[in-house]
C-alpha cells in the first residue's frame, strides 16, 4: 500500500498560485504539511490568507513576482531562502494564454509570440535553476510542470510551445538529476474547469454557460478534469514517488488526443 509522506518541513513555491489551478495546488500541499509560498503576479495574498485562516501556525506566504522578470525571480528566492532555506517543492504552473486576438499564424506578431513564451515557457527555466542548488544540496526535490499536449485544437500557438518545451524539460532535468534525489513530473492537461476558461469564452462573444456545457462535452469523459483533481495528482507525485519514478509525463484531456 503506497502511503502519502508528510510534508512537514518542505517548502514549495507554486508559480501561477492564485489561478484555479494554482490555488488548489496550494492547498494540497498545504494540507499535506508544506509552507507554500504562492507566485503569482497579483491575488497571491488572498490565497495565502484564505489557506493560513484554516491553521494555527501560518502555511503559506505571497509572493508577488511577474516570472518573466529575471530579476523579480531572484528576489523572491533571496527572500525564501533567507526565510526558509530554500525551496524542495517547485510547481512551474504559471502561463499566460496570449493575445486573443492574434493568437494564431500568420496573424500573430514575433513581439506577442516572446512575450507569451517568456511567462510559459522561460518563466519556467528561471524559477528552476534558482531552485536547483538548495534540492542538490538537500538531495531531494520535487518539480513539476503544468504542460499541455503536444497537439492542438485551438490552443494559441506561443502557449503551446511553450508549454509543450515543458514536456522535454521535464525528461531532461530527469536524466540529470534524478540520481541526486530530485525527481521530475509533467501532466499535459487541455482543458481544465477554471475562471480561465470562462473569461477566454466571455473575450469570444460566447455565452459562458453554454461554452462551458461544450467544453464538457467535446471530453470523452462527459465532463472537464477540475483543479481539484489536478492538485490531488501533483499531490501524490510530490509525496508518494518513488525514487525510480521521475521524467513522467501523463496527458489529462479527457481523451481528445487519442480516442478521437
Amino acid at each position: 500500500m503506497v502511503t502519502q509522506m508528510n510534508l512537514e518541513g518542505k517548502v514549495s513555491l507554486v508559480t501561477g498560485g492564485a489561478g484555479g489551478i494554482g490555488a488548489s495546488i496550494c492547498e494540497k500541499l498545504a494540507a499535506l504539511g508544506s509552507f507554500v509560498y504562492v507566485c503569482d503576479i497579483k491575488g497571491a495574498t488572498q490565497v495565502a490568507d484564505r489557506i493560513n485562516a484554516g491553521y494555527q501556525m501560518p502555511r503559506a506566504a505571497p509572493a508577488e513576482c511577474d516570472i518573466s522578470d529575471k530579476r523579480e525571480v531572484k528576489a523572491t528566492y533571496d527572500r525564501i531562502s533567507e526565510q526558509k532555506g530554500g525551496v524542495d517543492i517547485l510547481i512551474n504552473n504559471a502561463a499566460v494564454y496570449g493575445p486573443l486576438k492574434s493568437h494564431h499564424f500568420p496573424d500573430i506578431s514575433y513581439e506577442d509570440f516572446v512575450k507569451t513564451i517568456q511567462v510559459d515557457l522561460s518563466g519556467a527555466m528561471y524559477c528552476t535553476l534558482l531552485a536547483l542548488p538548495y534540492m542538490k544540496r538537500k538531495g531531494w526535490g520535487r518539480i513539476i510542470f503544468t504542460a499541455a499536449p503536444m497537439s492542438s485544437s485551438g490552443i494559441p500557438s506561443p502557449y503551446l510551445a511553450g508549454k509543450a518545451g515543458f514536456i522535454g524539460l521535464t525528461k531532461y532535468l530527469s536524466m540529470k538529476y534524478s540520481q541526486g534525489g530530485i525527481l521530475t513530473f509533467a501532466l499535459a492537461l487541455r482543458h481544465v474547469d477554471t475562471p480561465m476558461i470562462r473569461r477566454v469564452i466571455e473575450s469570444r462573444g460566447g455565452d459562458v454557460k453554454e461554452g462551458i456545457k461544450a467544453m464538457h462535452k467535446k471530453s470523452l469523459t462527459g465532463r472537464m478534469i477540475t483543479p481539484e483533481e489536478v492538485a490531488d495528482i501533483y499531490a501524490y507525485f510530490v509525496s508518494t514517488a518513488p525514487s525510480g519514478v521521475s521524467g513522467a509525463v501523463i496527458l489529462a484531456d479527457g481523451g481528445i488526443t487519442y480516442l478521437r
